[in-house]
Protein backbone atom coordinates (compact mmCIF):
# COMPACT_ATOMS: atom_id res chain seq x y z
CA UNK A 1 0.00 0.00 0.00
CA UNK A 2 1.46 3.32 -0.79
CA UNK A 3 1.90 6.09 0.73
CA UNK A 4 2.30 10.21 0.43
CA UNK A 5 4.00 13.06 2.05
CA UNK A 6 2.41 13.97 5.79
CA UNK A 7 0.03 16.12 5.70
CA UNK A 8 0.24 19.49 8.06
CA UNK A 9 -0.30 18.65 11.91
CA UNK A 10 -1.90 20.54 14.16
CA UNK A 11 -2.44 20.56 17.70
CA UNK A 12 -5.95 20.35 19.90
CA UNK A 13 -6.69 21.26 23.13
CA UNK A 14 -9.53 19.99 24.42
CA UNK A 15 -8.06 18.30 27.59
CA UNK A 16 -6.88 22.08 28.14
CA UNK A 17 -8.45 24.11 31.13
CA UNK A 18 -10.46 23.56 34.19
CA UNK A 19 -14.27 22.67 35.85
CA UNK A 20 -14.50 19.21 33.49
CA UNK A 21 -13.13 16.05 34.20
CA UNK A 22 -11.97 16.23 30.40
CA UNK A 23 -9.65 18.91 31.54
CA UNK A 24 -6.31 17.49 32.33
CA UNK A 25 -4.24 20.45 31.45
CA UNK A 26 -5.69 23.09 34.40
CA UNK A 27 -3.11 25.88 34.70
CA UNK A 28 0.13 27.37 33.19
CA UNK A 29 2.63 25.38 35.19
CA UNK A 30 1.26 21.99 33.56
CA UNK A 31 0.67 23.29 30.24
CA UNK A 32 4.51 25.23 29.67
CA UNK A 33 6.31 22.32 29.21
CA UNK A 34 3.18 21.12 26.30
CA UNK A 35 3.57 24.29 24.95
CA UNK A 36 7.87 24.69 24.70
CA UNK A 37 7.49 20.89 23.37
CA UNK A 38 5.00 22.14 20.71
CA UNK A 39 7.33 25.09 19.72
CA UNK A 40 10.75 22.88 20.01
CA UNK A 41 9.40 20.19 17.14
CA UNK A 42 7.94 23.09 14.73
CA UNK A 43 4.54 22.65 15.35
CA UNK A 44 3.27 25.94 14.99
CA UNK A 45 -0.62 25.46 14.33
CA UNK A 46 -2.86 24.74 17.74
CA UNK A 47 -6.97 24.41 17.65
CA UNK A 48 -8.86 25.11 20.45
CA UNK A 49 -13.21 26.10 20.52
CA UNK A 50 -15.40 27.46 22.71
CA UNK A 51 -16.62 24.65 23.75
CA UNK A 52 -13.61 23.40 25.24
CA UNK A 53 -13.35 21.41 27.94
CA UNK A 54 -16.72 20.19 27.33
CA UNK A 55 -18.52 20.94 30.23
CA UNK A 56 -16.70 24.01 30.71
CA UNK A 57 -16.93 26.39 27.97
CA UNK A 58 -14.29 29.00 27.61
CA UNK A 59 -11.49 27.90 29.62
CA UNK A 60 -9.08 26.43 27.13
CA UNK A 61 -9.38 29.76 25.84
CA UNK A 62 -8.68 31.51 28.83
CA UNK A 63 -5.46 28.88 29.60
CA UNK A 64 -4.68 29.58 26.16
CA UNK A 65 -4.29 33.68 26.46
CA UNK A 66 -2.62 33.41 29.50
CA UNK A 67 0.03 30.91 28.09
CA UNK A 68 0.27 33.50 24.98
CA UNK A 69 -0.58 30.94 22.21
CA UNK A 70 -1.46 33.51 19.74
CA UNK A 71 1.97 35.50 20.18
CA UNK A 72 3.81 32.65 18.56
CA UNK A 73 1.26 29.82 17.03
CA UNK A 74 -1.12 30.03 14.39
CA UNK A 75 -4.21 29.69 16.41
CA UNK A 76 -8.08 28.47 15.48
CA UNK A 77 -11.17 28.18 17.58
CA UNK A 78 -14.94 27.69 16.89
CA UNK A 79 -18.21 29.40 18.39
CA UNK A 80 -20.59 28.26 20.42
CA UNK A 81 -22.79 25.78 18.44
CA UNK A 82 -24.02 22.64 20.14
CA UNK A 83 -27.38 24.22 21.52
CA UNK A 84 -30.02 25.14 18.65
CA UNK A 85 -30.47 28.72 18.35
CA UNK A 86 -26.63 29.40 18.66
CA UNK A 87 -25.68 30.44 15.13
CA UNK A 88 -28.04 33.57 15.43
CA UNK A 89 -26.26 36.96 14.15
CA UNK A 90 -26.28 38.35 17.54
CA UNK A 91 -25.00 34.41 18.81
CA UNK A 92 -22.20 34.36 16.17
CA UNK A 93 -21.37 37.91 17.57
CA UNK A 94 -20.93 37.31 20.61
CA UNK A 95 -19.11 33.58 20.63
CA UNK A 96 -16.44 35.12 18.56
CA UNK A 97 -16.09 38.60 20.75
CA UNK A 98 -15.96 35.96 23.73
CA UNK A 99 -13.13 33.64 22.76
CA UNK A 100 -10.88 36.45 21.27
CA UNK A 101 -11.17 38.25 24.56
CA UNK A 102 -10.47 35.24 26.13
CA UNK A 103 -7.50 34.79 23.62
CA UNK A 104 -6.32 37.99 24.27
CA UNK A 105 -6.00 38.34 20.75
CA UNK A 106 -7.75 40.56 18.29
CA UNK A 107 -7.57 37.56 15.50
CA UNK A 108 -7.53 34.32 14.87
CA UNK A 109 -6.69 32.12 11.72
CA UNK A 110 -9.63 30.33 11.37
CA UNK A 111 -13.12 30.46 13.18
CA UNK A 112 -15.05 27.53 12.82
CA UNK A 113 -18.58 26.81 13.21
CA UNK A 114 -18.39 23.88 15.54
CA UNK A 115 -21.36 21.73 14.38
CA UNK A 116 -24.33 22.67 12.80
CA UNK A 117 -27.48 24.82 14.07
CA UNK A 118 -30.16 23.70 12.21
CA UNK A 119 -32.78 25.57 13.64
CA UNK A 120 -31.50 29.14 12.52
CA UNK A 121 -31.23 29.55 9.06
CA UNK A 122 -27.84 28.98 7.32
CA UNK A 123 -28.01 31.90 5.33
CA UNK A 124 -28.18 34.23 8.34
CA UNK A 125 -25.21 31.87 10.00
CA UNK A 126 -23.09 32.91 7.18
CA UNK A 127 -24.10 36.49 6.97
CA UNK A 128 -22.64 36.89 10.84
CA UNK A 129 -19.66 34.76 9.72
CA UNK A 130 -19.14 37.32 6.43
CA UNK A 131 -19.66 40.42 9.17
CA UNK A 132 -17.00 38.98 11.30
CA UNK A 133 -14.57 38.31 8.86
CA UNK A 134 -14.80 41.50 7.14
CA UNK A 135 -14.17 42.99 10.55
CA UNK A 136 -10.86 41.65 10.89
CA UNK A 137 -11.86 39.12 13.31
CA UNK A 138 -10.67 35.71 11.46
CA UNK A 139 -8.61 35.13 8.27
CA UNK A 140 -10.45 31.93 7.26
CA UNK A 141 -13.87 30.56 8.03
CA UNK A 142 -14.08 26.94 8.48
CA UNK A 143 -17.17 24.53 9.27
CA UNK A 144 -16.75 21.19 11.21
CA UNK A 145 -19.46 18.07 11.55
CA UNK A 146 -21.59 19.35 8.70
CA UNK A 147 -23.03 16.48 5.86
CA UNK A 148 -21.87 17.09 2.69
CA UNK A 149 -25.32 18.12 1.50
CA UNK A 150 -25.12 20.97 4.45
CA UNK A 151 -21.54 21.90 2.78
CA UNK A 152 -23.11 22.27 -0.73
CA UNK A 153 -25.77 24.42 0.83
CA UNK A 154 -23.17 26.63 2.26
CA UNK A 155 -21.15 27.24 -0.59
CA UNK A 156 -24.07 28.16 -2.36
CA UNK A 157 -25.26 30.56 -0.25
CA UNK A 158 -21.88 31.98 0.70
CA UNK A 159 -21.29 32.51 -3.41
CA UNK A 160 -25.03 33.60 -3.86
CA UNK A 161 -24.83 36.90 -1.37
CA UNK A 162 -20.57 37.44 -1.85
CA UNK A 163 -20.25 36.13 1.49
CA UNK A 164 -16.60 34.78 2.55
CA UNK A 165 -16.63 31.17 1.64
CA UNK A 166 -15.65 28.40 3.88
CA UNK A 167 -12.14 26.87 3.12
CA UNK A 168 -11.21 24.47 5.76
CA UNK A 169 -13.46 21.01 6.66
CA UNK A 170 -13.09 19.87 10.43
CA UNK A 171 -13.81 16.59 10.76
CA UNK A 172 -13.68 12.92 12.14
CA UNK A 173 -11.65 10.71 10.05
CA UNK A 174 -9.64 7.59 11.03
CA UNK A 175 -9.33 3.55 9.90
CA UNK A 176 -13.02 3.14 11.25
CA UNK A 177 -14.50 5.89 10.34
CA UNK A 178 -14.14 6.14 6.66
CA UNK A 179 -17.31 6.91 4.77
CA UNK A 180 -16.00 10.96 4.26
CA UNK A 181 -13.87 9.26 1.77
CA UNK A 182 -16.54 8.61 -0.75
CA UNK A 183 -19.27 10.97 1.02
CA UNK A 184 -17.57 14.16 1.66
CA UNK A 185 -14.37 14.69 0.22
CA UNK A 186 -15.59 14.97 -3.80
CA UNK A 187 -17.47 17.90 -2.75
CA UNK A 188 -15.05 19.28 -0.24
CA UNK A 189 -12.21 19.19 -3.27
CA UNK A 190 -14.64 20.42 -6.05
CA UNK A 191 -14.99 23.90 -4.06
CA UNK A 192 -11.29 23.81 -2.75
CA UNK A 193 -11.76 23.10 0.68
CA UNK A 194 -9.04 21.46 2.48
CA UNK A 195 -10.74 18.84 5.26
CA UNK A 196 -8.40 18.69 8.58
CA UNK A 197 -9.27 14.75 10.55
CA UNK A 198 -9.97 14.89 14.10
CA UNK A 199 -9.76 12.14 15.91
CA UNK A 200 -7.19 10.03 13.97
CA UNK A 201 -6.52 7.40 16.09
CA UNK A 202 -10.32 7.45 17.12
CA UNK A 203 -9.67 8.96 20.47
CA UNK A 204 -7.68 5.86 21.98
CA UNK A 205 -9.90 2.93 20.89
CA UNK A 206 -6.23 0.76 19.07
CA UNK A 207 -4.80 1.02 22.62
CA UNK A 208 -6.82 -2.83 23.15
CA UNK A 209 -7.29 -1.25 26.88
CA UNK A 210 -11.55 -0.44 26.04
CA UNK A 211 -13.53 -2.91 28.21
CA UNK A 212 -16.86 -4.43 27.00
CA UNK A 213 -18.05 -4.48 29.86
CA UNK A 214 -20.26 -1.46 30.34
CA UNK A 215 -19.96 -1.31 34.22
CA UNK A 216 -16.48 -0.51 33.38
CA UNK A 217 -16.92 2.74 31.94
CA UNK A 218 -18.25 5.20 34.08
CA UNK A 219 -15.77 8.19 34.80
CA UNK A 220 -14.02 6.97 31.65
CA UNK A 221 -13.92 8.83 27.97
CA UNK A 222 -16.31 6.30 27.66
CA UNK A 223 -19.17 7.19 29.60
CA UNK A 224 -22.25 8.12 27.45
CA UNK A 225 -23.62 10.07 30.98
CA UNK A 226 -21.68 12.79 30.13
CA UNK A 227 -21.65 14.75 26.48
CA UNK A 228 -18.36 13.56 25.22
CA UNK A 229 -18.98 10.54 26.45
CA UNK A 230 -21.90 10.13 24.63
CA UNK A 231 -20.48 11.25 21.28
CA UNK A 232 -17.69 8.72 21.93
CA UNK A 233 -19.80 5.61 23.21
CA UNK A 234 -22.07 5.83 20.25
CA UNK A 235 -19.50 6.46 18.16
CA UNK A 236 -17.45 3.09 19.01
CA UNK A 237 -18.60 1.00 21.78
CA UNK A 238 -19.72 -1.77 19.40
CA UNK A 239 -18.52 -4.96 19.32
CA UNK A 240 -17.42 -4.96 15.49
CA UNK A 241 -15.48 -2.13 16.18
CA UNK A 242 -13.80 -2.93 19.40
CA UNK A 243 -12.82 -6.07 18.20
CA UNK A 244 -11.56 -4.82 14.61
CA UNK A 245 -9.73 -2.41 16.84
CA UNK A 246 -8.13 -5.24 18.21
CA UNK A 247 -6.92 -6.35 15.66
CA UNK A 248 -4.86 -3.79 15.05
CA UNK A 249 -3.66 -3.06 18.47
CA UNK A 250 -2.57 -7.21 18.59
CA UNK A 251 -0.56 -6.79 15.13
CA UNK A 252 0.91 -3.58 16.84
CA UNK A 253 1.88 -5.68 19.78
CA UNK A 254 3.55 -8.24 17.68
CA UNK A 255 5.69 -5.37 15.74
CA UNK A 256 6.47 -3.68 18.66
CA UNK A 257 4.64 -0.76 18.29
CA UNK A 258 1.33 0.88 19.91
CA UNK A 259 -2.04 -0.18 18.21
CA UNK A 260 -2.36 3.58 18.89
CA UNK A 261 0.66 5.02 16.93
CA UNK A 262 -0.05 2.61 13.71
CA UNK A 263 -3.83 4.25 13.44
CA UNK A 264 -2.35 7.37 13.51
CA UNK A 265 -0.14 6.54 11.02
CA UNK A 266 -2.00 5.06 8.51
CA UNK A 267 -4.35 7.90 9.06
CA UNK A 268 -1.21 10.58 8.59
CA UNK A 269 0.43 9.10 6.06
CA UNK A 270 -1.64 6.16 3.90
CA UNK A 271 -5.44 7.52 4.25
CA UNK A 272 -7.28 9.29 1.62
CA UNK A 273 -5.65 12.88 2.87
CA UNK A 274 -3.80 15.12 0.54
CA UNK A 275 -1.06 17.63 1.35
CA UNK A 276 -1.70 18.52 -1.74
CA UNK A 277 -5.26 20.24 -1.14
CA UNK A 278 -3.91 21.18 2.01
CA UNK A 279 -5.33 18.70 4.52
CA UNK A 280 -4.47 18.46 7.70
CA UNK A 281 -4.31 16.14 11.32
CA UNK A 282 -4.78 17.15 14.43
CA UNK A 283 -3.70 15.37 17.75
CA UNK A 284 -3.86 16.05 21.26
CA UNK A 285 -2.70 15.17 24.38
CA UNK A 286 -4.04 14.74 28.06
CA UNK A 287 -0.21 15.24 29.29
CA UNK A 288 3.97 15.81 28.48
CA UNK A 289 4.77 12.05 28.26
CA UNK A 290 1.22 11.92 25.92
CA UNK A 291 2.29 14.41 23.44
CA UNK A 292 5.90 13.23 22.94
CA UNK A 293 4.40 9.63 22.05
CA UNK A 294 1.85 11.04 19.48
CA UNK A 295 4.88 13.05 17.93
CA UNK A 296 7.24 10.63 17.80
CA UNK A 297 4.57 8.46 16.19
CA UNK A 298 4.17 10.87 13.05
CA UNK A 299 7.51 10.90 13.26
CA UNK A 300 7.81 7.51 12.96
CA UNK A 301 6.79 7.74 8.96
CA UNK A 302 4.95 4.90 6.95
CA UNK A 303 4.00 1.65 7.88
CA UNK A 304 5.28 -0.77 6.13
CA UNK A 305 3.59 -2.91 3.44
CA UNK A 306 1.89 -5.06 5.30
CA UNK A 307 0.97 -2.85 8.85
CA UNK A 308 -0.58 -0.35 6.42
CA UNK A 309 -2.77 -2.79 4.62
CA UNK A 310 -3.90 -4.38 7.83
CA UNK A 311 -5.05 -1.22 9.31
CA UNK A 312 -6.60 0.11 5.78
CA UNK A 313 -8.74 -3.46 6.32
CA UNK A 314 -10.11 -2.28 9.57
CA UNK A 315 -13.06 -0.24 7.82
CA UNK A 316 -14.21 -4.03 6.08
CA UNK A 317 -14.62 -5.51 9.08
CA UNK A 318 -16.61 -2.75 10.39
CA UNK A 319 -19.03 -2.88 8.10
CA UNK A 320 -22.50 -0.92 8.62
CA UNK A 321 -21.89 -0.32 12.25
CA UNK A 322 -19.07 2.74 11.47
CA UNK A 323 -20.25 5.74 12.57
CA UNK A 324 -20.62 8.90 9.74
CA UNK A 325 -18.20 11.46 9.55
CA UNK A 326 -20.79 14.31 10.79
CA UNK A 327 -23.35 14.79 13.52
Amino acid sequence: MTSHERPHIIFGTAAFGTGSPLAKIQDVETAAPIIATLQARNVTDVDTARAYPVGSPGAAERLLGELGVPTWANLSTKVNSWAPGTHTAEGIQQSVAQSLEALKTDKVDIMYLHAPDRLTPFEETCRAMDAEYRKGKFARFGISNYTADEVEEIVSICEKHGFVKPSVYQGRYNPIIRSGETQLFPVLRRHGISFYAYSPAAVGLFTGRLSQDPSQLAGSRWDDSTASGKIYHDAYYKPAVIAAAQTVADAGAAAGVSGHALALRWTIYHSALSREHGDAVLIGASSLSQLVQNLDAVDAGPLNEELARLVSNVGDLVGDEAAAYHV
